[in-house]
């Protein structure tokens, strides 16, 4: 019985190491996209808003799945990624930061 419930925390904890990299890696991309943006470059603003919102989604769909949304210990990922998309999306939709107007 001990060796089940390690085996099953040491694989929540390889869930949870591979979840914080890939938001980690996320959050990257969106400062990215928000630095590109302020710079007026918009096809690659453009591209990372892509990147950063398919990365979110795809998160929370693998959370859903695999039914961890339900457990209080996985809400702070799930979190992480729709705070992520809906910033994307808020960024996008009011065209936060903008380049300077001459």
């Amino acid at each position: 019985m001990a060796e089940r419930t390690r085996r099953a925390r040491n694989t929540f904890r390889k869930f949870e190491r591979m979840m914080t990299r890939v938001i980690l890696g996320t959050l990257v991309a969106f400062l990215l996209m928000l630095a590109v943006s302020a710079g007026g470059i918009g096809w690659l603003k453009w591209l990372l808003a892509i990147c950063v919102m398919l990365a979110s989604s795809l998160g929370c769909a693998l959370l859903v799945l695999k039914q961890e949304h339900r457990r209080r210990r996985s809400w702070w990922m799930l979190a992480s990624f729709a705070s992520l998309l809906a910033c994307t999306l808020v960024s996008l939709l009011l065209g936060f930061p903008a380049p300077p107007m001459a």
